[in-house]
């Protein structure tokens, strides 16, 4: 049965292998709507990267233009040295589409109407939009289970503090949304790091497979690679928002274990994410079968060819 999915992303390079994978695997899910929202880039930005990238992978999703800042309106990181001013390296789409408004007319309650109907969440950048919704019409997210790439426990983050950017960007939120019965599923850098990704990898993939699409990804991937060299060594890159995706294409190949989890929401250590004692209030992947994730996205990006030779 194909997974109904809306997508909330700050739609920056790991963000566009995470939307075109989604859009290219009908057999398994199908994107129904997607909010953008800061983080890898501005807003307005973000917005047009995630309808550029849909629509070249051949998906007509209606996507919201949500939140610019923060809950607490924290200064905005404009430029991320790995998405660049654009969010993908120079190979941002055009803001000529004039992009309906999360938070205005028929299009304010998109996410409660999502949780409502049962469609899954998958959030790849800050809960800024989730944690507004839910100080509107808290009730429709009740029991919600959304997919959430965020978390850095053993692994450290390579925001402040060694946080993960996501919740860094702001902490607010997601304390937010682990104290409003939503149930978040977290895919933190200890999982997504494990998988690795190289730029031949990518070559070969959008060589194979020719599309306008491959072809602009790859591109926007040659700085993103080149950073992660850097800060995490070895390769490649890690695809952390394509691997929380592929939680939701194969939730077989990962394992999720119960958590009680706090958020600290400023000071030094903002954004680190910590398990207390208690109940619990989400659940944290605790595993990946890395291999069979990384063909996953591979074969979703690019085709069987891509798969095979990966």
């Amino acid at each position: 049965m194909t997974l109904r999915v809306h997508i909330d992303t700050d739609c920056g390079v790991d963000d566009a292998l995470a939307l075109a994978l989604m859009a290219r695997s009908p057999e398994a899910v199908e994107v129904v709507s997607v909010s953008a929202v800061f983080g890898n880039t501005y807003v307005d930005q973000a917005a047009a990267n995630a309808r550029g990238v849909l629509r070249l992978a051949g998906c007509g999703a209606e996507v919201y233009i949500g939140a610019g800042s923060g809950l607490a309106r924290r200064p905005v990181q404009r430029m991320r040295p790995a998405h660049g001013v654009d969010g993908l390296n120079g190979a941002g789409f055009s803001q000529r589409w004039k992009l309906p408004e999360l938070e205005r007319g028929h299009s304010a309650n998109a996410l409660a109407f999502a949780a409502r109907r049962q469609v899954a969440g998958l959030f790849l950048g800050p809960l800024t939009n989730l944690a507004k919704g839910l100080l509107e019409d808290p009730a429709a997210f009740r029991h919600w289970r959304p997919t959430v790439m965020a978390g850095a426990f053993e692994v450290p983050g390579k925001a402040a503090g060694g946080a993960d950017f996501n919740t860094w960007s702001d902490p607010d939120a997601l304390q937010r949304a682990l104290e409003s019965g939503v149930m978040p599923r977290l895919t933190p850098l200890d999982v997504t790091s494990q998988v690795l990704i190289t730029a031949e990898d990518l070559a070969r993939g959008a060589d194979r497979c020719g599309s306008p699409l491959s072809q602009r990804l790859t591109k926007a991937a040659g700085p993103y690679i080149a950073f992660h060299q850097q800060v995490w060594g070895g390769e490649g890159c890690r695809p952390h928002d394509a691997v929380a995706a592929a939680s939701l294409i194969a939730p077989q190949l990962f394992t999720f274990e119960p958590a009680r989890l706090r958020v600290i929401v400023d000071g030094e250590r903002q954004g680190r994410i910590e398990r207390i004692e208690g109940p619990p209030n989400a659940e944290v992947c605790a595993g990946l079968d890395a291999e069979a994730v990384k063909r996953l996205i591979l074969g979703g990006l690019f085709g069987r060819d891509a798969l095979e030779a990966a």
